[in-house]
């Protein structure tokens, strides 16, 4: 409102408020959208060329993921692909796709060994691959981004 020496007051409460609802919810946004990211790349490494290996062990049934915040871990983050590292505010996140099974990542690894893989379209870097792959990437991402959309909407 204006006074008569020309300066306002603005009462911002409402607003921080808001934003204080529209933060929580896209963090919590963001960690489903990761988790439906993740769900699209194991399907893919199933379905797009290079595929994960079925018939050398069932790595297809084998697969989890589980999206954490950032921190220390025991996992050699060179052979495990995960989302990129983002920074949603607060919180760092980010989504590891892993398979349980001890032969997994030598088959993952295996790019210059010669193995005769008893189907067609499979091989190493299955995983690796889709996320190499711009258009693949983006889909994840846009699956991350539609979430928190789409739940800010409902906030």
């Amino acid at each position: 409102m204006s006074d008569p020496a020309g300066s306002f007051s603005l009462d911002l409460g409402e607003f921080l408020k808001r934003l204080q609802i529209a933060d929580k919810v896209s963090l919590a946004a963001a960690k489903k959208g990761l988790w439906e990211g993740a769900a699209a790349l194991k399907k893919d490494a199933d379905e797009i060329v290079p595929m994960t290996p079925h018939l050398h062990g069932n790595l297809r049934g084998n697969a989890r993921r589980s999206v954490k915040a950032k921190g220390p871990s025991k996992i050699n983050k060179d052979h495990w692909p995960k989302f990129q590292d983002e920074d949603l505010g607060p919180a760092k996140f980010s989504v590891l796709v892993t398979y349980c099974a001890p032969y997994a990542e030598r088959w993952h690894e295996a790019v210059d060994e010669a193995i005769d893989w008893s189907e067609t379209g499979v091989g190493p870097k299955y995983l690796e691959a889709k996320m190499a792959r711009k258009d693949l990437r983006d889909k994840y991402y846009k699956l991350i981004a539609d979430r928190i959309k789409e739940e800010l909407g409902n906030a």
